[in-house]
């Protein structure tokens, strides 16, 4: 079996992505009012987005000789729009700290690892990349208090 930290570290990623789908799906349900239009098929594509990186990490678990994890992180229910972009920027923020973190435990051990975790990472460091540019506009008293989104800024 490969290294139990690294696929330990992986398996957080992995309950990381369900929480994503979970959570994106609930948003683009329940999003309220004249933003729907545009933000819920932003919200329903962000929940394919996470069940695709779920999907290619848990196949590589697999692939280590791993068992994938089921399990799922705490949800952040909401039907407030601009809570909606905080905590899903949040939650990009949290991805992109969770790759980087498997980045460094991949290094020189599977290189085909790395360069899918660097794909990833990239991904979701757009993901918190666009949340900046759209809470400049919807909130931004939520920059404001974000430290990480102030270095972006």
């Amino acid at each position: 079996m490969a290294d139990t930290k690294l696929i330990d570290k992986l398996n957080d990623i992995l309950k990381h992505e369900w929480t994503g789908v979970a959570q994106y799906a609930h948003y683009s349900f329940v999003l309220p009012g004249t933003v729907r239009e545009v933000y819920a098929p932003k919200f329903y594509e962000s929940a394919e987005e996470s069940f695709e990186h779920a999907k290619r990490v848990a196949e590589k678990i697999s692939a280590m000789g791993g068992v994938p994890s089921v399990e799922r992180n705490a949800v952040q229910l909401t039907t407030d729009f601009g809570e909606m972009l905080e905590h899903s920027l949040a939650f990009e923020q949290k991805a992109v700290e969770e790759y980087t973190a498997a980045l460094a435990l991949s290094d020189g051990v599977d290189r085909a690892l790395t360069v899918l975790l660097e794909d990833l990472l990239i991904q979701e460091q757009d993901g918190v990349d666009e949340l900046t540019l759209i809470l400049r506009e919807h909130a931004p008293a939520a920059i404001e208090s974000a430290g990480d989104v102030k270095k972006l800024g």
